[in-house]
Order: structure tokens, then sequence, then C-alpha cells
């Protein structure tokens, strides 16, 4: 082979090739050494029956096929969606993908209110297609009339993050089902990665609306990030054209086996959900109200802050071995920081208290 053929590069698409990347801040995030506030992580492990049952697969099941039918019954139970309406995926990142892959053709778009969970304009790239839609005001309250504005005959898509990552905001069931009213052509996606926090899922609307579709996780409140589970719910008839794009075998059975031992025993994770829900948030917004910091509370267990020096008050914080995540244009002037239980919230406190003293 000549030097000239093994100096060219394999040509892409070109749409890929003008994408830049979702890129988030991973490196260098050492649990034992960091508190971890960046990424809505859960503040604990999974309880030790859990972890119990993934060391029992590893010994006895690693070798065969995953096989997922008796957690589908679970998962139905947990949700009240018949067990064809739902779809797992290896992650809700790969909801996301095996959706807009179903849906989207090149050129047309998908309606967001921005800014909003980064996957659907990454994955939108993919395809040649882009996320439009109106920016969340000042006060950061849901823009609906502006998304309905921003629909037009080019959109395959609306989609509604609820609780919004990373503004917080919540969205009433009233504003969900004007839109799926309004717009009964155009399929609306709710992201509900968050509906653990806030008990509002509109699972309910979705016998009168089949251009509904719903999409969940288990890496925030049932506490399972690193073995990546998600899950979609939607008219059966919509799941069976989903199958034809995701794997057979995508999800890896460790996942399911302790997001099914999650959902058989509630009681660490809801009981997680209630301290960061009922203690720890409102520890930090009397802290905050106390210290006359501007911070937007959100639905879920994030929150925004807003410091009078971003990149000094980011920079402190990492420097005393707390994450947070600094956000991008248009709320740059801002931070997201996660809940955590009281003891890491109360070091958290103690350490930006030094931070508007020095």
């Amino acid at each position: 082979m000549s030097d000239s053929n093994l100096q060219q590069s394999i040509k892409v698409r070109d749409t890929i090739s003008r994408m830049s990347f979702y890129d988030p801040p991973l490196e260098n995030r050492n649990p034992e050494e960091h508190l971890l506030m960046d990424f809505n992580e859960p503040p604990l492990p999974p309880p030790k029956e859990v972890i119990d049952k993934i060391a029992h697969f590893l010994k006895k099941r690693a070798h065969a096929y995953p096989v997922y039918s008796d957690f589908l019954e679970v998962l139905s139970k947990y949700t009240g969606a018949s067990q064809d309406s739902l779809l797992l995926t290896n992650g809700s990142d790969q909801a996301i993908d095996v959706i807009l892959r179903c849906l989207l053709e090149s050129g047309e778009e998908v309606a967001m209110a921005q800014p909003g969970f980064a996957m659907f304009k990454q994955v939108a790239g993919t395809i040649g297609c882009q996320v439009v839609g109106p920016l969340f005001p000042p006060d950061l309250h849901f823009p609906h009339e502006e998304l309905k504005d921003a629909v037009n005959p080019q959109t395959r898509l609306i989609v509604v993050v609820n609780p919004n990552n990373p503004t917080g905001t919540s969205v009433s069931q009233d504003q969900i089902e004007d839109l799926l009213k309004t717009f009964p052509d155009v399929p609306v996606l709710v992201d509900e990665a968050y509906f653990e926090f806030t008990g509002q899922t509109c699972v309910p609307l979705l016998p009168n609306y089949p251009n509904l579709i719903i999409i969940r996780t288990f890496s925030k409140a049932l506490g399972l990030p690193s073995l990546r589970l998600g899950y979609v719910i939607a008219r059966p008839d919509f799941i069976v054209h989903l199958k034809k794009i995701r794997g057979p075998y995508d999800v890896n059975l460790v996942a399911v086996l302790a997001a099914r031992e999650q959902l058989n025993h509630p009681e660490h994770w809801q009981g997680v959900v209630r301290h960061l829900m009922d203690e720890s948030k409102p520890a930090l917004e009397k802290y905050f109200d106390e210290q006359q910091v501007k911070y937007y509370s959100g639905a879920a267990n994030f929150m925004l802050v807003e410091p009078h020096n971003i990149v000094k008050a980011t920079t402190f914080l990492k420097e005393n071995k707390i994450l947070v995540r600094p956000m991008n244009q248009p709320i740059s002037h801002t931070f997201r920081m996660s809940l955590r239980m009281m003891p890491d919230m109360r070091r958290f406190m103690e350490v930006y208290s030094r931070f508007l003293n020095a």
C-alpha cells in the first residue's frame, strides 16, 4: 500500500463533519476526591441487595444473551402502561436516538424550548435536522405560547423536557395536553427523566393522544447511571417501529436486574428522594436566601445558581474539591448544582460561605 493511501482519511457525511461534539466534562471526576454536584447523579450507591443480585448474576449467567420479558411485567406495574407500550433502551440517550431516527428526515425540524437537554440537538444533527424554538425567558418559566408559535410545516417533532434540564422548569399537564391537541399530527415527546422527584407524569394522557411519546431513565432517582437503562412509553403501534431500530440485545441484563430490584424494593431510593426534596433543598434555599445569593430553585434535584462572578465561584469550589456545572449560553452566568445528602450540603454551604467572605 502506498504512502498516499495510508494518509487518506475516511470520508464521513458532511452533516457529521460539520457537527461539534457533545462533550460533557467527565475527566478527573474522582468521587473519592471530589464532591460531585455537577451531573445530577444520585448521592448514594444502590443498597446491598442490588449489588448482591448483580454479583450473583455475574457468577451464573453472564455467558447468556439477555431476556427482558419478566422485567417488562414489573415495569408495566410501576408505570401503569401495558407491556407492549414499553421499550427498554440503553439509557434515555438511546431512547432519544431511536425515536429521532424513526421520525426525522434530513432537513426537518424539532421544536423545543431552549436551553434543553443537549442530546436532542446532538442526535438531530446526525440526521441533518435542526432543533429550533424559543429561549426560556429570564424568569425561566416555560415559554408555552412561544413554543407553539415555533411549530411550522417543517416541524416533525415537539420535545418537552419536564422538569427541564438545565433550567429546572416545570411544565403543567394542561400545557402538554394543549400541545397534543393543537398539533395532533405532530408527535410530542415528553422527557420525564426527573419524574420520581415531581410525581408529575403524562402517562394518563396516553390513551387519548396517539401522538404522545414519553421517555424516562433509571439514572436519576433510581440510582443506576453507570448501568445505562432507560425506557420509552408510547402506543404499541409506535413501539413496534422503534424495535426495528434498537438492537435486540442493546440493553445489558445487569442493568435490568438492578432496576428490577430497585422497583421491587423502593424504600431506599424513595427515602433518598424524600431527603433531597424535603430536607436538602429547603436547607439550601434558606442558606441562599440568607446569603442573598440569587438562584432558580426548579422542580427536581438540582438548581441553577447565579453568583456575582461565575468563573471565580466555580474555580473556588473546584479548588475546594466541589464540582458544579458551569452553564453555556444563554445562561452562562449560572452554574447548575445537584442536591446531595445533608452532610454534603453542609460542606457545600461552609465552602461557599468562605467564597462569599473572601
